[in-house]
């Protein structure tokens, strides 16, 4: 079946003050769509170039980044549950308004580059303290997933720290009209309340499955 191609009618002068602004933007010259948009007078890029990072055409000098870490083996499971990795929180910051529903907060951990990832994997952390399991026993805490929010290059470009982005997990009780601490959750308000300085235990990487495509040109929606 033969594709359909439409055109996009041209609009007519109207009074509304939007209109010339939407008349500028029908004139400007169709940019190809790997072409990199930079701030006027900037080497800031303003468009996306699907390139890997010592590909791109944007130039280097805000920081050296360790381009070794392009060629990295896909590390899996470098650090298990019974031979954690020690992290040490850098900072925590708050990333929503007051007014947001729940607290989600934007938490940088070290690592040295001792515990190097991929885009798209998770880190495991757990909590410290211990719970009663089915069997009665006291166990230590078990290990929380969270998915790595920053790249393999860190906060600082240095690939020595990696960001974890985590929501506050509380619980509204209807009939205390108050949170229940006693079923908050354990890891996220462990993280969300952690200090710079303080130790966290880590695992991990692992995940493959949200791992970006190998072709840099292949389209990805997020």
């Amino acid at each position: 079946m033969a594709a359909q191609v439409f055109a996009t009618p041209m609009l007519a002068k109207s009074s509304f003050a939007g209109a010339a602004v939407v008349s500028k933007a029908a004139k400007a010259p169709a940019r190809a769509a790997g072409m990199v948009v930079k701030a006027q007078g900037t080497d800031y890029g303003l468009g996306l170039e699907m390139k890997t990072t010592k590909e791109k055409s944007m130039k280097a000098g805000r920081a050296p980044v360790p381009l070794e870490l392009e060629d990295m083996p896909l590390p899996l499971n470098t650090f298990k549950n019974k031979s954690p990795f020690t992290g040490t929180i850098k900072s925590v910051e708050r990333i929503v308004g007051p007014n947001a529903t729940g607290e989600t907060c934007h938490i940088i951990i070290e690592h040295g580059g001792k515990m190097p990832f991929w885009e798209g994997q998770s880190y495991g952390v757990i909590p410290p303290g211990t719970k009663v399991n089915s069997k009665g026993k006291e166990v230590p805490h078990g290990v929380r997933l969270y998915s790595i929010a920053s790249t393999r290059y860190g906060d600082e470009f240095d690939g020595k720290t990696a960001t974890l982005c985590v929501r506050r997990a509380t619980y509204w009780c209807p009939e205390m009209k108050a949170e229940d601490p006693s079923k908050k959750g354990i890891c996220s308000n462990f993280l969300c309340d952690a200090k710079p300085g303080q130790e966290v235990m880590m695992t991990g990487p692992t995940g493959q499955v949200m791992l970006l495509p190998k072709d840099p040109a292949t389209p990805v929606i997020m």
